[in-house]
């Protein structure tokens, strides 16, 4: 059986529960500027001297990131990625491209424009077809139509909420703000799950509720903070009663490669057994090629695909 009928199974959501968290998606981030230390990681995202701990003994548990001392106490260490974490790096370029394209000048340095050393220009990350190389677009995916299995698959995802997640918008602690905005959408567990029910065809209160069992003051919360930030865009389609439905703009769309980045990369790291397993399976197809959906990371200019040591920025925050 082919690994790419899943969208959100077990296997799928047990992976995507450890990198869809706001906080890890950042430590990320500073690993992949070359950061390693637990004050440095306190100190660019402004997180918590208990929170970051959780995250970083997880992040080691499931072999994304390695500790090993420095200096001379061992007592002292440090966190670098592992060859499982350094495939969350075209993930990654994905979301700064997002940062960059959809946020303003003030909230992302300009001087973090990406460049790719291999071919000596400017870096615009794309995800593709894994089979005929062709630019992901969600409207030429296959989506399945909401029924009783794809109930499962998004109670399968809410059922694996590990950690303790503390939503906050306050980020005057951190010292680098860059892939804030997106950390804070695709970070925060309910409005991951909002997207994936978007991306399944979900518009409505009721379609929400119903798929994902959501408290009514949340997803109110989640769909305004959404609408707010152009994700969704807000239309009545009932006046008496007043109901609306909620469409995903070019902004909202333009998320769907990321996120079918980090389902391809939980896809990549299972193992046979895991690949066997039907509970729960839906098939996407990539319709330009009608070939089953599994996703690479491409340099839109030169095709390849960029790696840890061949992307740098024009300017990189103090370090």
């Amino acid at each position: 059986m082919s690994e790419h009928k899943y969208i959100v199974n077990s296997e799928i959501a047990s992976g995507l529960d450890v990198i869809g968290d706001r906080w890890t998606l950042l430590i990320l981030r500073d690993c992949f500027l070359g950061r390693s230390r637990f004050e440095e990681f306190r100190r660019y995202t402004g997180i918590s001297k208990a929170t970051l701990s959780r995250r970083l003994e997880c992040l080691v548990a499931e072999d994304i990131l390695h500790k090993r001392p420095y200096g001379q106490s061992s007592k002292r260490v440090e966190y670098k990625l592992s060859e499982k974490g350094s495939r969350l790096f075209p993930i990654s370029l994905l979301a700064w491209q997002w940062e960059m394209e959809w946020t303003s000048g003030e909230q992302f340095q300009a001087s973090s424009n990406l460049y790719h050393l291999e071919c000596s220009q400017p870096l615009s990350p794309m995800a593709v077809c894994r089979k005929c190389n062709e630019q992901l677009l969600v409207s030429e995916v296959s989506l399945p139509v909401m029924a009783e299995n794809s109930t499962g698959q998004l109670a399968a995802f809410k059922s694996l909420n590990k950690m303790r997640r503390v939503r906050s918008t306050d980020l005057q602690e951190a010292k680098d703000d860059r892939l804030l905005s997106i950390s804070d959408l695709i970070g925060d567990r309910w409005t991951l799950l909002i997207l994936i029910a978007s991306f399944l065809g979900v518009k409505r209160n009721d379609g929400y509720q119903q798929q994902l069992n959501i408290a009514s003051n949340i997803l109110s919360a989640r769909l305004n903070l959404l609408v707010k930030t152009g994700v969704f865009e807000k239309r009545l389609y009932q006046n008496k009663p007043p109901r609306s439905e909620y469409i995903l703009t070019n902004k909202g769309r333009s998320l769907f490669p990321i996120i079918m980045a980090m389902r391809q990369w939980v896809v990549d790291g299972l193992s046979k057994t895991d690949l066997s397993k039907t509970d729960q399976s839906l098939e996407l197809i990539h319709q330009p090629c009608g070939n089953p959906l599994a996703i690479d990371v491409q340099c839109k200019s030169c095709h390849s695909q960029p790696g840890l040591t061949d992307v740098g920025l024009e300017s990189v925050a103090s370090r």
